[in-house]
């Protein structure tokens, strides 16, 4: 099955067997692939071979490696443009994903929440919505609307559109800034059932803020997203450092 001849290393030669069961299809995501035990098994060959084999693998983002659970192949990266953040529900779409709504209900939002957000949003319309590929769920949102909104704003409507499209053609407002900030989480036990994931798993949480006239807030999101599976990204102009957005939020 390997040429013991060739100029190709062995563990390259493995890795393109490998990676070719996971482009094929025959192995799916979530599939635990073989041991290193295995591997030396069936090529007959060392165990650093073997493990250089799914090293590989890992370095190409195919497989996930799951401390005393073995190595999984790993679905398809989501991959978010920040800078258009605002179309995140349509581009979740264009990248074959299915929305679904959860939930939709008026609520009093959240403590911390509200005083973050304003007098204007100590009550909120509220909508849980997940995302899923092929069955499998790869993140959900929370979104807050103007309560106001909830007078106009059914199930059906919002099971059809977007936050940001409720929100500027059918409640007519202006978003005129947006605020968005990234941290890495461990689940807790929602979010956890709700991605399907273990709890304590690491998740990456965006939050977004978005302000109106007077620098009112008139939207804010958190979504979810797992993060063995997503990534953003953004375009960065010459001479504009990041480190200026980074804080230590600790404590």
């Amino acid at each position: 099955m390997i040429d013991r001849e060739s100029h190709i290393s062995m563990y390259t030669q493995i890795a393109n067997l490998l990676e070719a069961k996971i482009k094929s299809g025959e192995w799916k995501p979530d599939d635990k692939i073989p041991t290193e035990s295995e591997i030396m098994e069936t090529y007959q060959v060392s165990r650093v071979t073997a493990r250089l084999a799914i090293s590989s693998l890992d370095e190409k983002g195919l497989v996930v490696r799951k401390q005393g659970k073995g190595t999984f192949v790993a679905h398809s990266y989501v991959n978010q443009d920040l800078a258009t953040l605002e179309g995140f529900y349509d581009s979740m779409i264009a990248k074959d994903f299915e929305p679904k709504l959860l939930e939709m209900r008026v609520v009093d939002t959240p403590e911390e929440l509200a005083e973050k957000l304003g007098e204007s949003f100590k009550r909120a319309l509220f909508f849980k919505r997940s995302y899923l590929r092929q069955n499998a769920i790869h993140a959900y949102s929370h979104v807050y609307l103007p309560i106001e909104m909830a007078k106009t704003i059914t199930w059906e409507i919002a099971e059809q559109n977007s936050g940001y499209t409720m929100l500027t053609q059918m409640g007519g407002f202006e978003i005129k800034l947006a605020q968005l900030a990234i941290r890495a989480i461990a689940a807790n036990r929602e979010q956890a059932e709700t991605l399907e994931i273990e709890q304590g798993e690491p998740l990456l949480c965006l939050s977004r803020t978005s302000l109106g006239s007077s620098n009112i807030t008139v939207e804010h999101t958190k979504i979810f997203l797992r993060s063995d599976t997503s990534e953003f990204t953004i375009s960065i102009p010459t001479g504009v450092s990041m480190l200026n957005g980074i804080r230590n939020t600790s404590g």
